[in-house]
């Protein structure tokens, strides 16, 4: 069960769009992200650790975590819609875990290395 640690100085609040944001990497396995939200108002957003995060899928594939966050409105996580751009997963599959405590294969559609989220609580990784 992931333990949700929060790992300060991680997220930049993109200067010319205060609708984007830049999620570092923290550990050598991580990717960079970004993130683009598409509501109004004031978001909260934190780079989380991957650790204690599933090591595998159900069907035994190992996942390769590119990043954790959240994204919080009015101190709740949202559930509104917007957008994660990753780096390129050649042919790997999407995994996302969500707020749930569930991983599964992102079955959406992935255009230009964006794609579409819902839920404020995720981690996104991939596997072979």
């Amino acid at each position: 069960m992931q333990n949700k640690v929060v790992v300060k100085g991680k997220v930049e609040k993109d200067k010319s769009n205060n609708k984007k944001f830049h999620i570092k990497s923290h550990k050598s396995s991580e990717f960079d992200l970004a993130i683009e939200l598409t509501g109004d108002g004031d978001y909260e957003v934190e780079k989380l650790s991957v650790d204690g995060l599933p090591a595998a899928m159900t069907d035994g594939k190992p996942i390769r975590w590119l990043n954790n966050f959240y994204i919080k409105k009015n101190g709740q996580h949202i559930n509104e819609r917007f957008f994660v751009t990753i780096p390129n997963i050649e042919s790997s599959r999407l995994v996302i875990f969500d707020g749930n405590g569930n991983p599964y294969y992102y079955t959406g559609d992935i255009k230009n290395n964006t794609f579409e989220l819902t839920d404020g609580d995720p981690a996104v990784g991939r596997v072979p």
